[in-house]
């Protein structure tokens, strides 16, 4: 949606202040995102430090996976393609949200 938030027919369950802080979410992928080029576990932190800004959110899972929901490997090439999972409750709605991300990008491990 303009705000960020994903598209999902629970949004109508926020209120404008749960709504809010629902965009959080968008917010943490976005940072694993920005922090992809270093790595799974540098997205995961990256984005785990985001999440403690964020109020209003329990977190129920965030993890980082293979495209194909599977688990990535340790030690992936540069170029390897990800995808940041999350799932939480704000107020009484639990929402979900995700985005690709592109390990090591261009010129491998930094």
């Amino acid at each position: 949606e303009p705000d960020g938030l994903a598209l999902s027919s629970r949004n109508r369950y926020l209120d404008p202040e749960q709504r809010a802080q629902a965009v959080a979410l968008s917010r943490v992928l976005r940072a694993a995102q920005d922090a992809a080029g270093y790595g799974a576990a540098s997205a995961l932190a990256a984005a785990r430090a985001e999440l403690r800004a964020a109020q209003g959110v329990d977190l129920d899972y965030l993890v980082i996976t293979d495209p194909d929901l599977g688990e990535l490997p340790d030690d992936v090439p540069p170029g390897t393609e990800a995808r940041a999972l999350i799932a939480a409750r704000v107020g009484p709605t639990r929402l979900i949200d995700n985005m690709p991300l592109v390990l090591y990008p261009t010129s491998g491990r930094p």
